[in-house]
């Protein structure tokens, strides 16, 4: 016996009887709204935004602000190692140029944005560490 003649066998249940008086007049139905691309992905999308600003921007913006705030207090006399890892003394700043003394008589100039830190001389650092012992 085949599934189509197994389903024709069955017993098909009866429809309610329905009375035309008690019946209402079928009302219009609005049509449905368009399901927004996204479906249900927004919230989880946005959550992912807030996140990411969070853990990755935010971060990222506060590193760049301290940086340049390093390298506008730059001085003249400043010990500096540069993204190379060249060790000098600031001997000049001329707009984007930095002259750095880095052997008695050998001078270099470097692009400002070349330095990557200020260095704290061997001395005051062994001072901070004795008045935090």
């Amino acid at each position: 016996m085949s599934i189509p003649m197994f389903l024709a066998s069955l017993p098909q249940a009866a429809a309610p009887a329905t009375d035309a008086s008690t019946t209402t007049p079928a009302s219009p139905t609005a049509p449905a709204a368009p399901e927004s691309p996204f479906g249900g992905m927004l919230i989880p999308l946005v959550l992912c935004m807030v996140v990411f600003y969070f853990f990755m921007i935010g971060p990222e913006r506060k590193q760049r602000k301290k940086r340049e705030q390093m390298l506008a207090n730059l001085q003249k006399g400043a010990k500096v190692m540069t993204s190379g890892g060249m060790y000098g003394t600031v001997v000049q700043i001329q707009d984007q140029v930095v002259t750095l003394q880095i052997a008695d008589g050998v001078r270099v100039r470097y692009a400002l944005s070349a330095i990557q830190s200020v260095v704290e001389e061997e001395g005051a650092a062994a001072d901070k560490d004795t008045v935090k012992s």
